[in-house]
């Protein structure tokens, strides 16, 4: 009977290191998260473009880069009443009632982010998380609201209803001129995950070098960890001014006024989100061959062998 023993030898591959630039642009949903009673989160959209430097080595990924975000969200107030004692041109006293409804404002908020983010990639699969820095560039918000007004006197059985002369009008609409305001410094935490689609292109140069441009396309979210109001003490929601032409009514925007003051609002941004990376050219490596640190044999003259002293 006869053995053989067989050994097999192994050499640990080199890490693959490798280095891009990439650009990236995503959008989706956008919230306000309060703590104002009785009003509920604002609705809205969020969008962001940005180009980063990433490293791959092997299975792992850093990536830093700088990003614009905007954010539009739509505050919805609950109906407002309000009873305003007057007096009509007859002198008569009566009430005036104020129905405030359909209210709505706008804030908007543009933001320069710097994203520091970790991750691996296995095959198609990736996934990214770490913080946003964000630094507020330009903040604005205005508002609207249909009312309805209407007289109640103690002398008449039936209230007063669309009598413009009077000012009493049914669904007409006021609103405030579009104001500055500012937003907080904030940190979000950001959590993506996706995978690879630039093989799904049919571009020759994506045929050609499959892993020199790189496409993803992933789901993400980022958290506001910090408060982003600014408490500046806010002014009444809804006011009123007498002038000679009768009654002026004014709103004033959620976010500047006085229903606002202490609470406190994080943002909240989900969606889609789509990258495109380019590998950086590698350093390529050269050979230079010294032939004075080689023993060379002397040529005979006239003939074709070397003798080696």
């Amino acid at each position: 009977m006869a053995w053989s023993l067989g050994i097999n030898a192994y050499t640990a591959l080199s890490p693959e290191t490798c280095h891009f630039i990439s650009l990236h642009g995503d959008a989706g949903y956008s919230a306000l998260l309060h703590n104002m009673a009785g009003q509920q989160p604002s609705a809205g959209m969020n969008a962001n473009l940005g180009v980063d430097y990433r490293l791959f080595h092997n299975n792992f990924i850093f990536s830093v880069g700088i990003e614009g975000m905007y954010d539009l969200n739509v505050n919805r107030m609950d109906e407002l009443d309000f009873v305003i004692p007057m007096r009509d041109t007859e002198s008569q006293l009566f009430d005036m009632h104020v129905h405030v409804d359909e209210s709505r404002d706008l804030a908007h908020m543009v933001n320069l982010n710097i994203p520091l983010l970790f991750g691996g990639e296995w095959n198609r699969f990736y996934f990214m998380v770490g913080p946003k820095i964000s630094v507020n560039l330009y903040g604005a918000t205005s508002s609207q609201a249909q009312i309805t007004t209407y007289g109640e006197y103690e002398k008449y059985y039936d209230d007063f209803y669309d009598m413009p002369n009077h000012q009493f009008v049914s669904g007409r609409y006021m609103g405030s001129a579009t104001k500055p305001m500012k937003w907080n410094f904030n940190i979000m935490a950001h959590l993506e995950i996706g995978g690879r689609v630039g093989h799904m292109f049919k571009y020759k140069q994506f045929r050609l070098n499959p892993d020199k441009v790189r496409m993803y396309l992933a789901a993400y979210a980022d958290f506001g960890i910090l408060d982003i109001h600014v408490n500046n003490g806010g002014a009444p929601i809804f006011e009123y001014r007498e002038t000679e032409k009768g009654v002026q009514f004014y709103s004033q925007p959620l976010m500047l006024s006085s229903l606002a003051d202490g609470a406190v609002f994080r943002n909240l941004n989900v969606g889609l989100k789509f990258t495109a990376a380019f590998e950086l050219p590698k350093k390529g490596k050269s050979y230079i061959y010294d032939y004075k640190k080689y023993d060379r044999p002397r040529i005979r003259r006239g003939g074709n062998q070397g003798i080696k002293f």
